[in-house]
């Protein structure tokens, strides 16, 4: 299996749910939507297991599907896994250790998975976003969380997008929460912008997920 080639603009959808049957059921109306990227989300992979990974890649052939670990530690057999499973992508947690980072970036090599970083509770992202850049990662994540969010609703969690863009040569993706947010992150230089929560919780995932594909990536 061959690494993807990152070229955006790129719709991620993140597949935060609990359970496979639910996976499935946003991820179609995401696809309908015009998504690019399938995220089989920490939720989703922790309470329903690696299987979820092969159930969305079954059922969508030919769209990638991320494996949204967070890895930390013991790291490779993870990325193996991804490869084995159907998916394409995976995510390492950019506060890990260089070790797990080089350990991480070996098994992508050796398995065809691309290897994105998540920048999530960097104390200094941009400078984090050039050292994963010079260990060997495909690409990082502007990430504010939802317990961030929760605690801080009003913090634009774009504020460290620019920094990071001006920063490496690898693709920047950025979480969004909103239509408005997305279509900033694409003006600002982000490849890959991801949506999931409040959107995938619509009353009609699909009509919501194709205004954001299709106002963002116009933008």
């Amino acid at each position: 299996m061959q690494k993807l080639e990152i070229a955006g603009p790129i719709v991620q959808v993140a597949i935060d749910v609990l359970t496979i049957d639910e996976a499935l059921r946003i991820a179609e109306a995401a696809v309908k939507a015009g998504a690019d990227w399938l995220e089989a989300g920490t939720p989703l992979v922790t309470f329903a297991g690696v299987k979820a990974i092969g159930a969305l890649a079954e059922a969508f052939p030919g769209v990638p599907v991320l494996a949204d670990y967070k890895m930390m530690d013991g790291v490779r057999k993870y990325v193996v896994e991804t490869a084995r499973q159907g998916g394409r992508i995976a995510t390492i947690c950019a506060v890990a250790s260089d070790a797990s980072i080089r350990e991480a970036v070996q098994a992508a090599h050796d398995s065809g998975v691309t290897l994105i970083s998540d920048l999530y509770a960097s104390p200094n992202v941009a400078e984090r976003a050039a050292q994963l850049e010079a260990l060997g990662v495909d690409a990082v994540y502007v990430h504010w969380g939802a317990d961030q969010r929760k605690e801080r609703p009003d913090y634009d969690a774009l504020t460290d997008l620019a920094a990071v863009v001006n920063r490496v040569a690898v693709p920047v993706g950025v979480g969004t929460f909103s239509v408005e947010d997305g279509m900033r992150a694409f003006r600002e230089g982000a490849k890959i912008a991801v949506i999931g929560v409040p959107l995938i919780q619509a009353d009609n995932v699909e009509k919501a997920l194709r205004e954001y594909v299709q106002r963002c990536k116009g933008a």
